[in-house]
């Protein structure tokens, strides 16, 4: 496992891109548009959270990548954050309409999760596989590089997630179900999940 760093940021932007192809359907509903913004949003997001975040990737390769952030941390966003994170770039090219649309979604999803996890916490923002690299293990291996040092640490992890496959793995991680919702004005379905921590075998 490595720590991802700047020099990354751009190869692990189109990678999210392709493990999460489609999902921004609701904010660019033509394809095309589609295709040409999903790396500038992914590359938006990573740098936007860079320094508040933990974000592991399996290997230069990129096969895999977690992004970790703390309760504390993801409370703190603002402009200020975008401008000095260096995402201000991106956020010109995503354009003003699509940005409202993410702004929106992202309070509702912020507001959710302060209901469902109103406790210090990890949270666990982006776990992703290139999908050519899937099936290898490499979710795992990016999940229990953190649950170690979350377990020592005694708390709790929580995520969202969607699908009935993707439920399945994070419960055989130790992750429950809290709720599940509709994000208003979208199709997404969310499960948001809690993992409670475990205790260190003597």
């Amino acid at each position: 496992m490595l720590k991802l760093e700047k020099k990354h940021i751009q190869a692990a932007s189109l990678m999210l891109s392709r493990a999460f192809k489609d999902e921004l359907k609701d904010i660019f509903p033509d394809p095309e548009e589609r295709r040409i913004k999903e790396p500038i949003v992914n590359e938006y997001l990573i740098r936007r959270d860079f320094s508040y975040s933990e974000a592991i990737i399996t290997s230069s390769k990129l096969e895999g990548m977690a992004i970790w952030m703390h309760s504390t941390e993801r409370e703190r966003r603002s402009f200020w954050r975008i401008l000095t994170s260096g995402a201000i770039w991106q956020a010109m090219q995503i354009g003003i309409k699509p940005l409202r649309r993410m702004s929106a979604y992202d309070k509702y999803i912020e507001k959710k999760h302060k209901e469902l996890a109103p406790f210090p916490h990890w949270y666990l923002a982006v776990l992703a596989v290139d999908p050519k690299c899937q099936g290898k293990g490499y979710a795992s291996l990016l999940l229990n590089s953190m649950f170690a040092r979350i377990d020592r640490e005694g708390l709790p992890c929580y995520v969202e997630t969607e699908g009935e496959k993707n439920v399945s793995m994070y419960k055989h991680f130790g992750f429950e179900v809290v709720e599940d919702f509709v994000v208003p004005n979208t199709t997404d379905r969310l499960v948001a999940m809690l993992r409670q921590p475990r205790e260190e075998k003597a």
